[in-house]
């Protein structure tokens, strides 16, 4: 094996592990990290006013007992900052940790059931890029109290999970958690930072093979790859989250592809 493969090798295993970090699903790859985080005072700090991805400052007026999560990714960090025992239901895309697959199910996190939701009588809502604004119009029309958010950087991401620990009020688990991401993040990057653009290998981000969405420019995907080693291979598409053809795909023929499993949508069995 030559040294350029070698290096080529090393910066794939290196997106690999980021990928892993710091995407939906990641979470569970923490292992007992949870059990290490510090005790938070529940109850404390509240009401509380935050400022959503919206642009709208929502008052959680006190503690959340009746949580539902809209992602995936959401509910795996209510479950990992010490929040799931107050999740009362998910998406149908939610499956982990396992105890959530016994959680009654509102739909998908583009299209949850508003009116599931809505029997469930939550006190907090909490949901991510993708659900369809007439659906978050409707939640907020019913009187829940909404909270909305959308990491387009992996900054955006550690902030996230601290609104989430914040709304929760599990401020210092989240912080923790946060600091453990973060601290993950920077050891890779000390070992990708110098590699040159001829040895970063070609990666593609695919939402789906059906549809062939993937992540273009300055969004937490994108950054992902780039810090992890690889060169995005739709970040030349100028727009954030473009739709390629497969005739691209197979003419640049990227050296690594990684698909997202769920489309968001209802689960179809």
């Amino acid at each position: 094996m030559c040294r350029l493969q070698g290096i080529k090798i090393a910066a794939v295993l290196s997106a690999v592990i980021l990928l892993i970090a710091l995407l939906p699903g990641t979470l569970r790859y923490l292992g007992s990290a949870q059990s290490s985080m510090p005790v938070s005072t529940k109850g404390e700090g509240y009401p509380l006013t935050v400022h959503d991805c919206r642009g709208v400052d929502v008052t959680v007026k006190k503690m959340p007992r009746r949580i539902v999560s809209l992602s995936p990714a959401i509910t795996e960090i209510l479950f990992c900052i010490g929040a799931g025992d107050r999740v009362a239901a998910v998406t149908s895309y939610c499956d982990y940790p396992p105890e959530v697959k016994k959680l009654p199910k509102v739909g998908g996190y583009l299209d949850p059931n508003v009116e599931k939701v809505s029997e469930l009588a939550p006190d907090l809502v909490l949901l991510a890029r993708g659900t369809k604004r007439d659906i978050i119009d409707r939640l907020s029309s019913l009187g829940f109290t909404v909270v909305a958010v959308d990491p387009t950087s992996l900054d955006g991401v550690l902030s996230t999970i601290r609104l989430i620990g914040r709304v929760a009020g599990e401020d210092a688990r989240a912080e923790s958690l946060a600091a453990s991401l973060s601290a993950r993040r920077d050891a890779v990057a000390q070992k990708t930072v110098a590699l040159p653009e001829e040895s970063r290998p070609e990666t593609l981000f695919l939402f789906s093979l059906s549809d062939l969405f993937s992540a273009g420019p300055e969004n937490h995907i994108d950054n992902i790859i780039r810090l992890a080693g690889g060169g995005n291979m739709a970040r030349e598409m100028r727009v954030p989250w473009p739709q390629l053809s497969m005739e691209t795909v197979v003419t640049r023929n990227p050296e690594v592809i990684f698909v997202m499993a769920g489309h968001g949508g209802e689960a179809k069995c």
